[in-house]
This record gives C-alpha cells, sequence and structure tokens, in this order.
C-alpha cells in the first residue's frame, strides 16, 4: 500500500510539474512575441523633455540646422549646449532656463542617461541600448495584380519604426537594390497582396511647419518582408534606416500620446524576467540625478495592448496553480488511507509505546513524519520524471500526431525546462500536504487507549 501511495504521489507530482511548465513556457512565449519588435523596456522623452532648454535650444542653433535633433544625434554631438552669439538666433525672453550642473554649464541629459545604462550594463542587467525612431506617413505602393492584369494601387497610413541592433535580427536579409531609393522593409501581408522584392513606392507626410502644408514625397524600395506576428501595429508597420525616419519625423507632425508609439531607447535585456527590477532601478538613478521629468521608464507590463493578455495569463496561472494543488490533495488523500491502515495495523505496538512513556506528540511526529516522508520521496520521484519529459519534450510531441500544431502555439519555441514557478508550487506544496495528511491517522494514533489495546491484543 505504501508503495502504491508513493507511485500515485510520484506520477501525481509528476503531471503537475509537466504541466506548468509547459503553461508558464506558453506564457513565455508570448510575451517574448509580444516585446520581440518593441522590446522588453522602453525609456521615452516625456513633454518636459520636448520643451526643456536642452531640446528646444536646437532650434535657434546655425549648427543645428535649426531643427530640433533626434536622441542619437542629440548623444553624438560634442557641440556645446549654448547659443554661439556670433552665428546662432538670439533666444526669445520666454525660452526655458536650462539645468545646469555645478560649475554652471548646462547638463547633457541624453549623456546622464546613457551613463546610467552604462553602469546597468557592467552589472549584467542591460544588454544593448539603442535609440529609435517611430513616426507616420501615407504609404503608396503600386503592385501588379494577376486577376485584373493590371496594376493596383496599395494606399494606406503607415507607421514607419527604425531598425537597430536590438531588432535587426527580426529582418531578412537585405536584397541588394537597384534604386538609391530608402530600403524598406514590409510585412509579410503585403508579400501575400502581391508586393515584390524591388518594387518602388513612396511614402507622403505632410509638411506644416512652413506657412502653408505641403506634400513631400519621399520614394522608398522594398528590400524585404517580415514576419509581424502580433505585433500592435501589425501589418502596418514598415521599417527603416534610423536617418530616414527620424527626418520624416522631424518634417511631420505625428503626435501619439501612446508610448509605444513614441520615439525613445530601446532596451535589451539579458533576461526579460528583470524588466521590472530594470525599470526600478533606472526610475531610481533617474530621481537621484534629476531625470525624471524628462524620461519616463515604460516596462513591457505597461504596454498597451500587452495588459489585457498578461493579466489574462495570470488568472490562468492562478487557476492552474489551484488545480494542481487541488490535484495534490487528492493524491495526499490516499497518504491518509495508507497511514489509516498502518495505524490499525500496528495498535499493538503503540500500545506498548505508550505504555512506555511515548507521549502524544511522539506518536504524532511519527506517523506525521511518515506521511512527509511519503510525500518528499515521491516529490523528488516525479521531479525526475518531470526533468527527463521536459527534456525530451520536443521529439515526444513531434512523435504525437495529435499535437502537430503544437510549435505553433509555443511561437516556435518548445519549452524543454520545468519553470521556477512549477517547482515552487509542486515541490513546496506537496510535502506540505502530505505533512498535513499524515496528522489524521497520527490523530487517531494518540486516541488509543493502551490498557483497552492490550487487553483486545
Amino acid at each position: 500500500m505504501s508503495f502504491i501511495s508513493l507511485f500515485i504521489i510520484t506520477l501525481v507530482t509528476w503531471l503537475s510539474l509537466v504541466f506548468l511548465s509547459v503553461a508558464d513556457g506558453i506564457e513565455r512565449g508570448w510575451v517574448q512575441r509580444l516585446t520581440s519588435i518593441h522590446g522588453p523596456l522602453k525609456i521615452v522623452p516625456t513633454e518636459a523633455y520636448h520643451s526643456s532648454h536642452y531640446n528646444k535650444i536646437d532650434l535657434y542653433k546655425y549648427d543645428s540646422d535649426y531643427r530640433t535633433k533626434s536622441l542619437r544625434e542629440k548623444r553624438a554631438s560634442v557641440e556645446p549646449l549654448e547659443i554661439n552669439t556670433d552665428i546662432d538666433e538670439e533666444l526669445p525672453d520666454d525660452f526655458p532656463t536650462p539645468i545646469l550642473n555645478q560649475e554652471g554649464k548646462p547638463v547633457d541629459l541624453l549623456k546622464k542617461v546613457f551613463s546610467i545604462i552604462e553602469d546597468l550594463k557592467t552589472q549584467k542587467y542591460v544588454d544593448k541600448a539603442d535609440e529609435y525612431e517611430i513616426t507616420g506617413a501615407l504609404m503608396r505602393l503600386r503592385i501588379f495584380s494577376e486577376k485584373e492584369y493590371g496594376y493596383n494601387l496599395i494606399s494606406q497610413a503607415s507607421y514607419i519604426m527604425s531598425y537597430d541592433s536590438t531588432t535587426i535580427h527580426l529582418l531578412p536579409e537585405p536584397v541588394s537594390q537597384k534604386t538609391p531609393y530608402t530600403p524598406i522593409f514590409l510585412p509579410k501581408s503585403l508579400r501575400d497582396g502581391g508586393a515584390k522584392i524591388h518594387d518602388v513606392g513612396q511614402l507622403t507626410i505632410y509638411n506644416g511647419f512652413s506657412t502653408a502644408t505641403v506634400e513631400e514625397n519621399n520614394p522608398f524600395e522594398i528590400v524585404g518582408f517580415y514576419d509581424a506576428g502580433t505585433l500592435q501595429i501589425g501589418p502596418k508597420c514598415l521599417f527603416a534606416p534610423y536617418e530616414f525616419v527620424s527626418k520624416l519625423r522631424s518634417q511631420g507632425q505625428l503626435e501619439s500620446t501612446d508610448p509605444i508609439l513614441t520615439s525613445g531607447i530601446r532596451l535589451k535585456l539579458f533576461s526579460s524576467d528583470d524588466a521590472l527590477n530594470v525599470a526600478t532601478k533606472l526610475k531610481d538613478a533617474f530621481e537621484a540625478d534629476g531625470l525624471s521629468p524628462f524620461f519616463d521608464v515604460v516596462p513591457y507590463t505597461e504596454y498597451g495592448f500587452v495588459k489585457e493578455i498578461l493579466l489574462s495569463f495570470k488568472s490562468d496561472r492562478i487557476l492552474y496553480s489551484i488545480i494542481a494543488l487541488l490535484v495534490l490533495v487528492v493524491a495526499a488523500s490516499n497518504i491518509v488511507s495508507v497511514l489509516l491502515l498502518i495505524v490499525h495495523q500496528s495498535r499493538k505496538e503503540i500500545a506498548l509505546l505508550t505504555a512506555l512513556g511515548a507521549s502524544k506528540r511522539s506518536l504524532k511526529l511519527i506517523y506525521s513524519g511518515l506521511g512527509f516522508t511519503l510525500g518528499s520521496i515521491g516529490s523528488i520521484l516525479g521531479l525526475a520524471l518531470g526533468f527527463i519529459t521536459m527534456k525530451n519534450l520536443p521529439a515526444i510531441l513531434q512523435k504525437v500526431h495529435i499535437f502537430q500544431g503544437y510549435e505553433n502555439l509555443f511561437s516556435q519555441s518548445i519549452p524543454t525546462t520545468l519553470s521556477h514557478f512549477s517547482l515552487l508550487v509542486v515541490l513546496i506544496g506537496t510535502p506540505i500536504i502530505a505533512w498535513f495528511a499524515g496528522w489524521i491517522p497520527a490523530y487517531k494514533a494518540t486516541r488509543y487507549k493502551p490498557s483497552e489495546l492490550l487487553r483486545s491484543l
């Protein structure tokens, strides 16, 4: 009976570990896919930054071509953040006052931000950090239609996002261009609609900074198609070089209140699980250096299109944990049955121990400890089986035809390790439940009266 009980606990522990690890793998796969383009963590300039002396000073500087610089240009700039009275325009009276350091010089906000990021790199929290730009334009693309034996015009409002070292791996290798136009990556949905490599189109923006609104057309050539996946702006997002997107953004008038759709700094972490921890470190450092009013730190948990999905995963995780614990409780009831039988068969030994001075507490510890031992051994055996199963899960599923759609469900990433969450729930929950299961027969053992037992036996 004890071996049967041990087998049941091992089986339940194994199933619970695999079930929770697979569920956790689904969540991790979707989070990785949802944040693959936007990254797990962003630093976004605030309205205070855009209206600050540091940003607006470039509008009056000859060296800046009298325009605000992009974040990358600001970071790379070595020129002073002050007006040159010999060649630059005079600042208006209501111009924002600069933030000064101890030496009375204007503070370079971007360099301070990247100094903090470099510290996090040395601590192995941040892998890469790159500025990115995002803007909007009207895309016009003429494609040949085999159905209609002629050309059709695709015209849609599109987002144009810059690619960098944190996202370039998501894009295919670009083909050699046939034109001098800007190279553009389009989503695969447009290829399915008839677009082809080397097709030429144009991005139209409306420049409203002059006295009259002017339409500006920027030609481009398609050099590749990427998988938009579950990207929020999906088939409407185009990828282009940083300088081109920055130019479009400086000429256009796209504004967005969504932090996902604004320019900023995209961070790639060594582990996405550290996103909230790194966000806290960044916020604390920004607060200490006076950068908080100018930059917001946005982890992926605050992305608008991710929140509901993460909330759903969190609810599912709680539900799965409750189910696993209930199954463990059912398995623990088997321990109760086995120990009750052992107690019944050990009445003579119990009577002798009690007659020799064994206390009720000692009897409880003996039988509850036996339950704890069964639960612990079952947990260890279940852990070993779970480890072996997860390591061989891809091979197992390849041979089970009913799971042919499994890879798509996991975004081509089948989990092969036991999750920390499942280990926490099962390996702590099983021995504790087994311990308490052992208290029922232990309590029954203490209810026997040794004189009556010895007389009856």
